[in-house]
This record gives C-alpha cells, structure tokens and sequence, in this order.
C-alpha cells in the first residue's frame, strides 16, 4: 500500500523530509507516541536504514536517517520520493529522477 508521494524540495534534501499533508498518521505504527523509529528499505540491492519519524501539530517529518537515505540515493530537488508499507511494519521507498 502506497502512503505518499513527493517532488522533493532542497529542505527536504538538506533537513528533513515534510511528508505531504493528506499522509494519514494511521500509516505508522505511533500508537499514542509522537516519535518513533521505522526501518525503511530502499535502493536496489535492499538497503535497510532506521528512519526517526516525528508527529507534531498533524504534520508527519522524518528526521534521523532520512539524510542518510538522501545521501545514498544522491537525491535532488525535483526526485520524486514514494513510500510504500510492506508486511509486518516494514516499508520500502523508491525514487524517480525528477530530471527524466
């Protein structure tokens, strides 16, 4: 199941990653908790990274881990980011260049 999709801004390359604002908290597992950890796969050969995912006045970022992500990927304002949850609270991010 697809959570979001974003054309990504410098921001988010160089902050944080602002999810979209129709993204649905229900997406993540933060059972009451405003801040949690979740393990995003991404890249060809899998690569999985723990990814700090915070909620605060209805608006969902991912801090720690994403810069990692952005940098591995060597992303750029204009990719195009897309996550998607798997089995067992597990989710995998792809990425379409922006440029093609």
């Amino acid at each position: 199941m697809e959570i979001f999709i974003k054309k990504l801004t410098s921001v988010d390359i160089e902050r944080q990653l602002e999810l979209p604002n129709d993204t649905r908290r229900e997406d993540f597992p933060f059972n009451g908790s405003r801040d949690i950890e979740i393990p995003i796969k991404f890249g060809h050969d899998g690569v999985e990274v723990d990814v700090h995912c915070f909620c605060r006045d209805g608006r969902i970022a991912f801090t720690r881990g994403w810069l990692e992500i952005a940098r591995n990927l060597r992303l750029n304002a204009g990719d195009i980011v897309a996550l998607r949850k798997e089995d067992h609270n597990r989710y995998k991010m792809t990425v379409r260049s922006g440029s093609a």
